[in-house]
Formats: structure tokens, C-alpha cells, sequence
């Protein structure tokens, strides 16, 4: 690993406060569990993590406006605010896409989120709300701040659910090259416009911006090319996946150095923003720390023709959680591990990186919950956000399986596909959501 990936603040020893104490209770108390000894981040970020998302149509607490902040931040205004901006092309395609976003597999019992990107359907086809109630927590512990309820997720950032009874927020998705399509010119407004709905209806948002993405996530956002124009114009290289979409080479230092200057002006724009409830660490494709989730065969060689190494990675991961976690003192972050390294080197795996966040009391996000699945350490150390696998017409799960099997993580948030959120499903839902603001 090069030490130029390594800013001075990762070798900095800081001290850090304890974890707070955590609650998710679903009719019962499921849970009650102490912080971590030394959370550094945490320590900084304790007052945020402290408050509680205001239950869905609930009013806002004097003194905690959550509008959106009107500062500019870093930057100006951009005429081009609104639009794509496509990269220039990088390796040819080497075919079609002919793999699903949901790959059949059989959750171990105590896999961690990546080793299970899906699961065969529970042979449970219904479920009533009293079986979401019952989970039995698993056996790691939290320190999570009390359960603030369920957040819409995907289908764009729409704000059809924002006076929904039982939805307390929702988690909202850029690419970097929607919010600067030009260099120094920020497209605050999209992010904002999204937030209004939320904010005015006394409900929070996560915030993810990411710089790869696959193409068939978000056409309208165009997915397939997250990282803008004018990054790759520098020389900075890429790869072009069999479903077309580019990515970067994340471990330039020409890319690195354009994000953390994006990532500045994005943390002066909405750190400590009241509307905010998490932010994001957003590493590779989707946001997640791997490189590239297509399950492309060619994948590692795919990488290799830019210089991929897992130790590059690994040294890009370091700087760029380093970068969050500097810019960003007031609003939680949370990093989403996946498989993390392609390269299969001797030491490099999830557990590399989830370590590494949780010791400095970073929250995690499962993107992938699973039924039947345990967590296990250090999961649960620091608080953890569920986001289901999948919109169950996907999946073919139950809801009230994957709720269940999210409620038994201790979740301080849970992330369910607004195809789900629907009038069919509204007992188990209404159930869970009662119980956000409990514990603590």
C-alpha cells in the first residue's frame, strides 16, 4: 500500500467516548446493549446520534428546523445542474448483460451481509404481523441509538411516500456526476429539491452519492456513468462492464484528490443538517466498498488492465473513509461492506474493512438482509441500518420475513423497496414503525 493514499489524520491516535446504549422494541424490549469501548468516530458525531427521527407526521421539535441548509457551500451554481454528464468510454464491452440483480443462494447461519447476496425463497409464503414481533435477536450487540423507523428506498427520489403514516424518511441516491457535472459546480438544488417534501413533512433522509453505479439501476439518474466527464479527461482511466456501464480507476490520485474536493463542498453543504439523519460512505459501484458487483466472469481481469491490486483497494478504501470521516463532525456516516476485494490476496476480505470501520465507530449498512441469517462480529458493535435484498416481487421473500429478519438486528434504521410499501403490506408495517423512538 502506498503511503500517498494515507492522509496525516490516519495516523492520528484520538480518543474516543463510548457508544450510547440502544433499544429496538417491537411489543417487547428485544434488546438492550451497550456501546463500544473506543468509537472515534462516534465520540464526534454522539449529539447526532443521539436524536431520534421524528415518526412520520409527527412535528418537528422546536429549535431542530429540518430544512435544508441554503448556504452554497464550496463552489457555484451549475448551468448544466440537472443534466448527465457521460464519461469518456473506457474498456470495450465484453458483451451483454446476462446476469440478474438477485442470484439464488442459501444464507449460512452466521454469514456476514456479502456472503449472501440472496437467498431462495422462505418456504413461509405469509406471515402475520405478530411473527415480525417475535424474532429472536441475534446473539451480537448494538449500539445503536433508538429504532427511527422505516425509510423508503429506491424507485427514485420520489416523495410520494413523504406523508405516509408509516414511513419515517427516506434513503436518497446521486451520482457524482449528476451533483458536478463541471468541475466546481455543484448541483445542490437536485439534492435539496428532494429533501423538501421529507423535511416539511417532519421526516429525515439518508444521503448516498456515488461514483459507479450498474446501468439498468437509475436510467434517469444515468447510473452507468456516475463519475463525471471532465474527471476522466485528466487521464484518469476506466472500465466499461458488460452491461456498458463505466467505471473509474477509483485509486488515481487525480480521482481521488477531485473527490475529496467534491466530498468537502458536499459535507459543507449538509453536515449537521437537521433533515439529514446518515450519511453514506460511498466507496464503488453503488456506493458499496467493492469495486464492481457485475457477476462478470472476466471480472478480475477486467481490473487488472487498469492496475487493480488489492492493496491499491485497500489503500483508496483508507483515504476515502479517511476523507468522510474529516469532512463530515456532525451527521453519522455509515459504510456499506460487500465482498470488498476481487483479487482473493492472503488477508484481504470484508472482515478487513468492517474492522476497520467499526474501531472507528462508523455505523454499518447490511445491503442485503437476508432471512435466516445471523450477523456476526463485529455487526452490531456500532449501529446498523437494514436495507432489504430486494423488492420481494424480486425476491420472492415475504415481507414479513425480511422485516423480521431485520428487526433482529437492531436496526437504528430499516430500508424497504417502495414496491413494498403498499396497502397489502400495511399491517406488518404499521406494526414495526409503532415501535420507532423506542429504547435508547
Amino acid at each position: 500500500m502506498q503511503s500517498s493514499h494515507l492522509p496525516p489524520a490516519f495516523r492520528r491516535a484520538v480518543a474516543y467516548g463510548a457508544g450510547a446504549l440502544a433499544a429496538v422494541l417491537t411489543g417487547a424490549a428485544l434488546y438492550a446493549l451497550p456501546g463500544p469501548a473506543d468509537a472515534p468516530y462516534q465520540a464526534r458525531i454522539a449529539d447526532a446520534a443521539a436524536s431520534s427521527v421524528p415518526s412520520a407526521g409527527s412535528a418537528t421539535p422546536a429549535g431542530d428546523s429540518p430544512t435544508p441548509s441554503t448556504d452554497s457551500g464550496s463552489g457555484t451554481a451549475s448551468a448544466a445542474c440537472g443534466t448527465a454528464s457521460t464519461p469518456t468510454p473506457g474498456t470495450p464491452s465484453a458483451g451483454p448483460l446476462t446476469s440478474p440483480d438477485i442470484e439464488p443462494a442459501t444464507p449460512s447461519a452466521s454469514a456476514t451481509p456479502s456472503d449472501v447476496t440472496s437467498a431462495t425463497p422462505s418456504d413461509v409464503t405469509s406471515a402475520t404481523p405478530s411473527d415480525v414481533t417475535s424474532a429472536t435477536p441475534s446473539a451480537t450487540t448494538s449500539a445503536a441509538p433508538s429504532f427511527r423507523g422505516v425509510y423508503a428506498f429506491s424507485g427514485g427520489n420520489t416523495s410520494d411516500l413523504a406523508t405516509d403514516p408509516d414511513v419515517a424518511g427516506r434513503s436518497l441516491v446521486y451520482y457524482w456526476a449528476q451533483l458536478e457535472p463541471r468541475q466546481g459546480q455543484y448541483c445542490w438544488n437536485l439534492i435539496d429539491q428532494d429533501m423538501k417534501p421529507w423535511a416539511a413533512a417532519g421526516k429525515k433522509v439518508v444521503l448516498r452519492v456515488s461514483a459507479a453505479g450498474w446501468a439498468r439501476w437509475d436510467t434517469a439518474a444515468d447510473s452507468a456513468h456516475g463519475t463525471p466527464a471532465w474527471v476522466y479527461a485528466q487521464g484518469v482511466k476506466s472500465v466499461t462492464e458488460q452491461d456498458g456501464a463505466v467505471m473509474p480507476e477509483y485509486w488515481n490520485q487525480t480521482f481521488e484528490s477531485d473527490l475529496d474536493t467534491f466530498l468537502a463542498a458536499f459535507a459543507a453543504r449538509y453536515d449537521g443538517d437537521a433533515a439529514v439523519s446518515a450519511v453514506d460512505i460511498s466507496l464503488g459501484v453503488g456506493g458499496e466498498s467493492k469495486a464492481d458487483s457485475e457477476k462478470n466472469p472476466d471480472l478480475l481481469s477486467l481490473w487488472q488492465a487498469v492496475g487493480y491490486t488489492d492493496e491499491l483497494w485497500w489503500g483508496y478504501a483508507q483515504h476515502t473513509i479517511g476523507t468522510y470521516t474529516n469532512v463530515f463532525h456532525r451527521t453519522p456516516l455509515a459504510l456499506m461492506p460487500d465482498r470488498t476485494f476481487i483479487g482473493g490476496s492472503d488477508g484481504y476480505d470484508e472482515n478487513k474493512i468492517v474492522n476497520y470501520a467499526v474501531a472507528k465507530g462508523i455505523w454499518l449498512q447490511d445491503n442485503g438482509v437476508v432471512p435466516g441469517r445471523t450477523l456476526s462480529a463485529p455487526w452490531g458493535r456500532t449501529p446498523v441500518i437494514a436495507e432489504m435484498r430486494g423488492a420481494t416481487g424480486d425476491t420472492g421473500d415475504n415481507l414479513a420475513d425480511d422485516l423480521r429478519a431485520a428487526v433482529a438486528e437492531h436496526p437504528v434504521l430499516i430500508l424497504v423497496f417502495t414496491s413494498d410499501i403498499t396497502d397489502a403490506n400495511r399491517a406488518v408495517l404499521h406494526q414495526v414503525a409503532a415501535t420507532a423512538g423506542t429504547g435508547g
